[in-house]
């Protein structure tokens, strides 16, 4: 898997806090979602070509199907939603539990290597 050296760094940064499961509060979490979330973020933002990775994140998920396999950008689409809800969950709600934090880690890790940018070729080849 050859990724961007920022969204390895955030998923390695993740898989570390997640190997320390007992230190994990409300706080560490919500950083580990946040973490995930912008490696789904930058890695939209590349596959859509886009120069800055500031663009709204809304308007590149809803370009991405025409750049990658529609159900990329369906699974890209709704973890970064699911990601983005854990970021902001509000005091009366269950803060997400390590097991969902995994989940997610695995689900942002298949993500982001789907989105990676592919070869391909296009055009004629004159052997003559």
């Amino acid at each position: 898997m050859n990724l961007s050296s920022d969204v390895q760094d955030r998923l390695t940064c993740v898989a570390n806090l997640l190997a320390r499961p007992d230190q994990l509060d409300g706080v560490r979490i919500r950083c580990c979602a946040e973490l995930l979330r912008t490696a789904v973020e930058r890695s939209v933002a590349r596959a859509c070509g886009a120069v800055n990775t500031d663009q709204p994140v809304h308007a590149l998920l809803i370009s991405l199907p025409s750049r990658v396999d529609a159900d990329v950008a369906h699974d890209a689409s709704q973890l970064w939603h699911a990601l983005s809800r854990a970021i902001r969950h509000h005091g009366y709600e269950l803060t997400p539990t390590v097991a969902e934090l995994r989940g997610w880690h695995a689900d942002t890790a298949s993500v982001v290597v789907a989105l990676q940018p592919t070869l391909t070729l296009s055009g004629t080849i004159d052997l003559t």
